[in-house]
């Protein structure tokens, strides 16, 4: 997760700085594919719910480790992210590479642009 954030900030700065740009032809591809990672995203998040609740095993001290091990898993804990805050920073970053797509769009029309101003002159 930490890769993927890092590289999410990275072409954002990217895009951000004018260092990135491509067609809207070229960027509708990337845009499909993360929006709908976002939606399938959100509809997980909502599943895991249940797997933030403790789970009732029993009293024994095995029960009662194993439910703070699960727990752990989901929300993170020692040794772990957890699978809640880990789906929380992938959304974060494909929101983040979505809006330098729109970013680099920008920018290519603005090349664009230029180009053909100095073509003109």
């Amino acid at each position: 997760m930490g890769a993927m954030t890092a590289n999410a900030n990275s072409l954002a700065q990217l895009a951000s700085s004018g260092g990135f740009a491509i067609s809207r032809t070229g960027a509708e591809h990337y845009i499909k594919a993360i929006d709908e990672a976002l939606v399938d995203l959100r509809s997980l998040r909502r599943a895991l719910d249940d797997v933030q609740q403790e789970t009732k095993l029993g009293t024994s001290p095995d029960a009662i480790a194993m439910s703070k091990y699960n727990l752990e898993n989901a929300t993170g804990g020692s040794g772990t992210i957890g699978v809640v805050p880990a789906i929380q920073q992938l959304t974060e970053a494909l929101t983040e590479a979505r809006t330098a797509m729109e970013k680099a769009v920008e920018n290519y029309k603005e090349v664009e642009s230029d180009v053909s101003t100095g073509l003109r002159n």
